[in-house]
């Protein structure tokens, strides 16, 4: 209470968020944010320079990308990109193909929304509720206090789609 009067909190709405908390177990992590910010403030960016090598052709653009990812020294740089030049005929030694799935998101329940909402938005439970409401109200999401997190294999989530 001592310090309050020290910081100005513009957050603040009334006298009751005017109180500075501190603890034994939020000294370590204010530790670690000091830390951090001090190491942010002392770097000093390098300069590098990178490969990059594509092929066009009638069937459309292949970039390839080079492992190594950045070079850090110039020299060395100027005489890969020289080597290229001289010779621009390359061989491909490996391919990789390698194929990615990304799944929708489960709808959330409840109990996932509230707690999604009070850690992202610092929103109550109570006022999560009446914010879901009001959009279903207004036709933006399904029924929020519906706990399904799985779908009939009959239930047709391709939008357009009426197969």
């Amino acid at each position: 209470m001592l310090l309050r009067d020290v910081f100005v909190l513009d957050f603040a709405g009334d006298d009751r968020n005017l109180v500075l908390s501190y603890g034994p177990c939020q000294f370590p992590t204010l530790g670690f944010i000091v830390e951090r910010y001090w190491e942010i403030q002392s770097h000093e960016p390098e300069e590098f320079w990178t490969i990059n090598c594509s092929h066009t052709s009638d069937d459309g653009t292949a970039t390839f990308n080079w492992m190594r990812g950045h070079l850090f020294d110039h020299a060395c740089a100027v005489i890969i990109y020289e080597m290229c030049v001289e010779e621009p005929t390359a061989t491909v030694t490996k391919v990789r193909h390698q194929e990615k799935l990304k799944y929708p998101p489960f709808p959330l329940s409840t109990v996932e929304l509230q707690k999604r909402a009070s850690r992202y938005f610092r929103m109550s439970s109570e006022h999560t509720m009446k914010v879901a409401e009001e959009l279903y109200q207004a036709g933006f999401i399904s029924y929020p206090r519906t706990e399904t997190d799985s779908f009939s294999p009959n239930t047709n989530l391709h939008v357009g789609n009426n197969n």
